[in-house]
């Protein structure tokens, strides 16, 4: 990995992510760090203004202002790595993607804030839409994530659908990085019953994909998925859940559910998702 862009909307959870990204940036040998701001002046498909008194170009000096105290903060924490700054009148997610071509980007990091009512739908919105439009592994901090532990242990979660579907370069570049006992976790609904001819595929792969890491396969039956994982993650001390979402599948509502919010409010785990990797 080379560049890391670290979205910032100057919050104190955002921030966070910021001081996280800092501390991998490291061991995944990045050379530069972006953090970057985007507003937007218009009211998208309108020619309305958001009803901000300030011009676009007044916006642009104070979103740059602000950047530079985030570039400080993060210069203290790493060396020999470009940090630069980059704010736009514009919205995301829809534009990541062509930000992250543009950029050479290689991993995008964001915070999630803890907030109440309609903005936390919101939220749980946008990290829904940024994981399902970007096309580089998307890292999810949440707002009570411990800076200064390390990377200790990893949990892998899978439905056993498919494995073809898992980016294998990029699961080893992190996999490279941190070292560290590797968990890989199926969670299932409902009474035990044998497994699919698919399923059992699946494993058979699994079981290649990661036979040069220290790993571990744990299979458990738990009717809530989400609770099941996020209860397994915290038993085992994980300090990042790593997933492969899907359009389809207890993946895809992981996402639009509720398992961003979970992890943004009820959890200190990192949660790393990796865009699958393309059908051939």
């Amino acid at each position: 990995m080379k560049t890391i862009l670290i979205l910032t909307d100057f919050s104190e959870n955002a921030f966070r992510a910021a001081e996280y990204a800092a501390e991998i940036a490291g061991p995944l040998q990045i050379k530069r760090i972006l953090l970057y701001h985007a507003y937007q002046t218009i009211i998208g498909g309108t020619d309305l203004p958001i009803g901000n008194s300030q011009s676009s170009q007044e916006i642009y000096l104070e979103s740059i202002s602000q950047l530079a105290m985030v570039q400080d903060r993060v210069k203290s924490m790493v060396k020999d790595i470009k940090v630069d700054l980059l704010a736009e009148d514009t919205s995301l997610p829809p534009y990541i993607s062509e930000l992250c071509k543009t950029e050479d980007v290689d991993l995008i990091v964001m915070g999630v804030s803890g907030r109440s009512g309609l903005e936390k739908l919101l939220l749980g919105s946008t990290t829904s839409m940024m994981i399902e439009e970007s096309k580089v592994p998307v890292l999810i901090v949440p707002k009570d994530t411990f800076i200064g532990r390390g990377i200790k242990s990893i949990v892998f979660t899978t439905d056993l659908k498919d494995h073809t579907v898992i980016p294998v370069h990029q699961l080893y570049e992190i996999m490279d990085a941190f070292p560290v006992p590797l968990q890989v976790l199926n969670v299932e609904k409902g009474a035990d019953e044998k497994y699919s001819e698919e399923a059992r595929n699946t494993i058979a792969g699994l079981h290649d994909i990661f036979e040069k890491y220290n790993t571990t396969f744990d299979y458990i039956k738990e009717e809530n998925t989400v609770e099941g994982i996020l209860s397994y993650s915290n038993q085992h001390h994980a300090s990042m859940i790593v997933v492969v979402p899907r359009k389809t599948g207890f993946l895809a509502s992981f996402f639009r559910g509720s398992i961003s919010k979970k992890l943004a409010y009820n959890s200190n785990i990192p949660l790393l998702s990796l865009p699958p990797a393309p059908v051939e």
